[in-house]
């Protein structure tokens, strides 16, 4: 952050990693020198409890396809000092208080930035997920998770040439894995023939990807549905998947 930055945009949890950033401290360092701070919570919000008042952020933002809701939704937070100054960066219907040859005013917030007929269906449905999630004990899921990721973590570990791609002390409870000798996408493959569902590539990450010198990972994510058998089994169909290619 120099005299030059004007925002710091970063992710709440990395979705390549499971590595939870410190964004408390970063959001910090940047208010102290006058920086507007974004923080992406995609991969934060289903997984832990977001206040963004303690956080101190000025804007949040997360996705409702991460929330087990629909896709082509989401939510971003803004304070609303900050979203008053900003111009509508949308023309279309309703985002129009009055409109004439001489001058346009734009409506109240949020409607300012909500342009045109919205999303009906995906609201409804967004609301419908935070619902239930809001219904769970979410400190009971919250340890689920974490104990799922111990267990992954071990059970992966065993496997020879299987090397873990990010190993910070605070995850979230995601596994990024590559496999000496098999591409993660043969590896995708295989796992799937086991109805084993994982992410693979670069994850849209590809500094990422860089930085540890691989093409792409295997990803398995864990949520507080996701059982200790269903680890085992991805485990042995790693190992298979390994014997195949040996």
């Amino acid at each position: 952050m120099s005299s030059r930055t004007r925002l710091l945009a970063c992710a709440h949890v990395s979705n390549a990693l499971g590595t939870v950033l410190p964004v408390r401290r970063l959001i910090a360092a940047a208010k102290a020198r006058g920086i507007a701070t974004l923080i992406d919570g995609a991969q934060a919000v289903p997984h832990m409890a977001i206040d963004v008042q303690d956080l101190g952020c000025d804007f949040y933002a997360f996705s409702g396809h991460k929330l087990f809701g629909p896709t082509g939704i989401g939510v971003l937070y803004g304070r609303e000092a900050l979203l008053e100054r900003m111009p509508p960066w949308q023309g279309g219907g309703d985002m129009i208080l009055a409109v004439s040859f001489d001058k346009t005013t734009y409506n109240s917030l949020p409607f300012k930035f909500e342009a045109g007929t919205p999303n009906i269906s995906g609201a409804i449905g967004l609301g419908a997920a935070v619902d239930f999630l809001q219904a769970l004990d979410l400190d009971a899921a919250r340890a689920h998770e974490h104990s799922l990721l111990e267990y992954a973590t071990r059970a992966l570990s065993g496997i020879g040439d299987l090397r873990i791609i990010g190993t910070a002390s605070n995850k979230a409870s995601l596994i990024s894995f590559v496999v000496a000798g098999l591409h993660p996408h043969d590896l995708g493959t295989i796992l799937d023939e086991d109805g084993i569902a994982v992410r693979t590539g670069h994850h849209c990450a590809m500094p990422v990807m860089e930085f540890f010198k691989v093409p792409a990972t295997a990803r398995a994510s864990f949520a507080f549905y996701n059982t200790f058998e269903e680890i085992d089994r991805l485990a042995a169909a790693v190992a298979r998947a390994r014997a195949i290619f040996a």
